[in-house]
């Protein structure tokens, strides 16, 4: 019997819609095999052995050293990226710490060793076919430079946006590194925006960019807008710490390069150094006006008003004891009184970092959003030197009087006129840019009241300079005599600029006297280690002998020796006016020929290249010849000023250290003499007081007797970074410590290392250790509360002896038993506290005994020092 057709079609329906459930659930089946199918992860990659990471560091060094050779070759691309090839290779084997410290390697070390080698084996055969893009890190790219001033490598690290195309200009995030003393490849990584190239230069490391540093980041830049397609219109300077401090330098030097700043907690204003750590406080015969000078024209804060077209966001904690925020707080308020474009972020719970992430990400897109103004219609300019002598539209030319700034404000107005008002200065350079002045028309000018005009006969992008004559004001300079010698962009001076261009070192080789030969080779040798580890490389020493007419017009000069013991010093020496700068020392009956008389003094090598620098430094003596370099410039206790020579010349004996005790510091006019420039004498009874600078006469150990103190024995070795070791004075040339009962001593100011060659001659040393003060500086709260310093004797590399001490304890015996030692090594270090904040600490009556009269342990029991030294107190 048929089913009726409505049955039928039920069971139909049924069944069409059982298909598609069993379907949903076989396809079920497939996924649930798939995820119960899927594969396992890789194991773990297998990290090479340390037979296979050592032999990995012999490859990547050899590597290392074949890529430095081509890259001197010449300035072609293959020859740069062999620079980077090699710092790429040296990076992966300090990194991994495989030959320093092979117990601390880790795995990560070990592979970077390994990945190093691997690429690099691609990237030195693709340069060598001439390969544009060759490979390098995912990430961000370590590469160097040779620097033409030294010839080191200097390194930089450097990301590239991901989605960058060549077809469009990009902006360029320079984000500059903190503090981290001069270890190398710092900034590196450098961050990764996929937006932006990121450059983060080395900087040589600690130098708030300044100087060095300050033209190291000015090549890095210049390095990465040769490689690829950066808009020079959008390139921000950002940093955090010492990177801010160095947004607001090289700001406030080059502004007209940049876009806009973002500076993070960085330091600008010396006077909130003295205000919060007691640096630089005043005392009788101090030199207020001189010293105010000096620190005014390294200070960012001074110079505030040269960022009013140059948009700045600054970011601050208010709990920062590091950089105090009275630095960030004095600029803002600066720039906003200047009407400059300032934006202010201060976080009343952060300190010297730690910021959330939006407060930074905030600020970048701030500074990133704007262009650089080319030609803005008024530029207002200040600078103490000529080479921060140009903004925009506007080029010092020739500064008027020492030791202050430059002025200009020039104004474009309607109808092609332009009104300039300077101060401090004798001539400067103008363009006529074609946004603020009709091109093909001549230009209306008021400068200083002088009505003159400004012919349309050249383009107008050539610098036309006007000169300021003394009797009729200013006019052109074709119209006015043009002086035979004056201080020029380069060559102007003080002797520390000299190091800012390339230098040679030339070592006087024609004293009659053995040990005077042996004293400026000594000295020139000091000043190349301390080169070495500022600056990650070694300076060009020559011998005088060496030193030819081609190398002098290509170097400034650095002339170890006078005209008795060098051969270039007596060569140059004569178109010097050495009369008229010693002429107030002889006026006051001063012993020229004194045992202890030395000089310094900056002029240009007019004989053969007056556009270059000659240093010559000069001494009656090894006496006088002794740390030389250091002694001199340690005057605002911040490291990158250290041993600065901020003077063009002068004259000095053993009572000399700061700039009241020296016989005579001077700087020349801007004409090259005497009399146009200003002079000090020092304070007569602040040189009268201070102790004058010990000598130790005995090169080895003499026979016959029972115990020496050290302070009368040569080191073999000093290692001070900062400045020069006191003997039988403090560092800054105080009176040390209980003098009156423990005569001789070794001033310093730590980190230092001192050895001596014993040859097994002593069985004792014994020694009163201090942490002192000098007179000029305040014991501020941060460093009474955590300030330390430890001292160590080591004897054949072992240690012997060692203690601390702090301002509660500020002085302590140690002793330690020598015998069998060969080499004595003592070291100072920093032990608590903010390293930068510690001042002086001294080894008092270090003495070593053939026959002691007690043991070691013994001695320091017998030492009271209670009630003998008491630290400056609080003022």
């Amino acid at each position: 019997m048929s089913m009726p057709f409505a049955q039928r079609l039920y069971i139909l329906l049924a069944i069409l819609a059982v298909i598609p459930i069993g379907y949903g659930l076989w396809c079920l089946r497939p996924r649930a095999m798939k995820v119960a199918a899927k594969k396992p992860s890789p194991p773990p990659r297998k990290v090479c052995s340390l037979e296979e990471a050592r032999n990995y560091a012999k490859s990547l060094r050899t590597i290392a050293a074949f890529e430095e050779r081509r890259a001197w070759q010449d300035d072609s691309l293959a020859s740069r990226q062999a620079a980077w090839l090699m710092a790429k290779a040296n990076y992966a084997v300090a990194q991994s710490k495989v030959l320093t410290d092979p117990k601390a390697m880790t795995d990560a070390g070990k592979n970077l060793l390994e990945d190093t080698y691997l690429m690099l084996l691609r990237a030195c055969h693709q340069s060598r076919q001439g390969v544009v893009n060759i490979q390098e890190e995912g990430n961000a790219r370590l590469r160097a430079f040779i620097s033409p001033i030294d010839q080191t490598f200097q390194t930089y690290s450097l990301s590239i946006p991901t989605a960058y195309d060549p077809a469009v200009p990009w902006p360029l995030i320079v984000s500059m590194h903190g503090h981290g003393w001069f270890r190398p490849f710092q900034g590196h990584p450098a961050p990764v925006y996929s937006g932006a190239f990121c450059l983060s230069p080395q900087g040589r490391g600690a130098t708030d960019y300044k100087d060095l540093g300050e033209v190291d980041v000015l090549a890095a830049i210049d390095e990465v807008l040769r490689d690829y397609r950066i808009d020079p219109n959008r390139i921000i300077l950002t940093g955090s710490s010492m990177g801010g401090t160095g947004s607001f330098h090289i700001a406030t030097r080059y502004a007209d390069r940049f876009a806009a700043i973002f500076p993070i907690v960085g330091n600008a204003d010396n006077q909130a150094w003295t205000r919060r750590w007691g640096w630089n406080r005043r005392f009788p015969g101090r030199f207020d006006d001189l010293r105010l000078a000096i620190q005014e024209s390294h200070t960012a804060r001074a110079y505030a008003a040269n960022l009013i077209n140059l948009p700045t966001y600054i970011l601050a904690g208010a709990g920062d004891v590091v950089v105090p925020p009275e630095h960030s707080r004095n600029m803002a308020n600066l720039l906003r009184a200047h009407g400059a474009t300032v934006e202010y972020r201060e976080y009343p719970g952060i300190g010297h970092g730690g910021f959330p992430k939006p407060a930074l990400d905030d600020g970048l897109a701030w500074a990133c959003s704007w262009n650089r103004r080319q030609f803005p219609p008024r530029v207002f300019w200040q600078a103490s030197q000529l080479r921060h002598g140009k903004a925009y539209w506007v080029r010092f030319e020739q500064l008027d009087q020492p030791l202050r700034p430059g002025t200009v404000d020039a104004r474009a107005g309607a109808n092609n006129r332009m009104t300039v008002t300077t101060d401090n200065l004798l001539a400067l350079s103008l363009l006529r840019p074609y946004t603020l002045f009709t091109p093909g028309q001549p230009v209306h000018l008021t400068i200083d009241g002088v009505n003159l005009v400004l012919a349309a006969d050249r383009p107008w992008n050539n610098w036309i300079t006007l000169r300021k004559d003394p009797i009729h004001g200013w006019n052109l300079e074709s119209a006015l005599p043009r002086p035979q010698r004056m201080k020029q962009r380069g060559c102007e001076g003080p002797i520390q600029d000299a190091l800012l261009d390339p230098f040679l070192l030339v070592v006087g080789t024609q004293a009659t006297d053995f040990v005077m030969r042996e004293a400026w080779l000594r000295e020139a040798k000091t000043f190349a280690a301390e080169w070495k580890r500022r600056n990650g490389g070694s300076c060009r020493m020559i011998l005088d002998t060496q030193c030819t007419q081609n190398l002098m017009k290509h170097y400034n000069l650095i002339l170890w020796g006078g005209s008795d013991d060098n051969l270039i010093s007596r060569q140059l020496l004569p178109e010097i006016p050495l009369t008229d700068i010693m002429a107030p020392l002889r006026a006051d009956n001063v012993d020229l020929g004194a045992e202890d008389l030395g000089s310094m003094i900056a002029y240009p090598n007019v004989t053969c290249a007056p556009e270059r620098l000659a240093v010559i430094i000069s001494a009656n003596s090894p006496r006088a010849a002794f740390q030389a370099w250091g002694r001199f410039g340690n005057w605002f206790n911040w490291g990158v000023y250290d041993s600065k020579k901020y003077f063009d010349y002068a004259v000095f004996d053993a009572r000399s250290a700061i700039p009241e005790t020296m016989l005579l510091i001077g700087w020349f006019g801007s004409d090259w003499q005497v009399e146009t420039g200003k002079w000090f004498r020092g304070d007569a009874e602040l040189r009268r007081d201070a102790i004058p600078q010990g000598f130790p006469p005995l090169t080895t150990v003499p026979s016959g007797i029972n115990n020496l103190l050290l302070s009368e024995l040569m080191p073999s070795r000093i290692d001070q970074m900062r400045g020069a070791l006191g003997f039988d004075r403090g560092f800054f040339g105080e009176p040390l410590p209980l003098a009156d009962d423990q005569p001789g001593g070794i001033g310093m100011r730590a980190p230092c290392t001192i050895e001596y060659d014993l040859n097994q001659q002593f069985t004792q040393m014994t020694a009163i250790v201090a942490i002192t003060n000098p007179p000029e500086s305040e014991m501020c709260l941060l460093r009474r509360r955590g300030e330390a310093i430890r001292f160590t004797v080591f004897g054949d590399n072992r240690k012997l002896a060692e203690t601390t001490v702090n301002w509660k304890t500020p002085a302590l015996p140690l002793a330690a038993d020598l015998t069998g030692v060969t080499k004595l090594r003592l070291e100072t270090t920093p032990a608590g506290g903010p390293a930068w904040l510690h001042m002086g600490s001294a080894w008092i009556a270090p003495t070593l005994w053939r026959n002691p009269p007690c043991p070691a342990a013994e001695w320091v029991k017998q030492q009271t020092l209670q009630n003998l030294y008491q630290p400056t107190p609080v003022d």
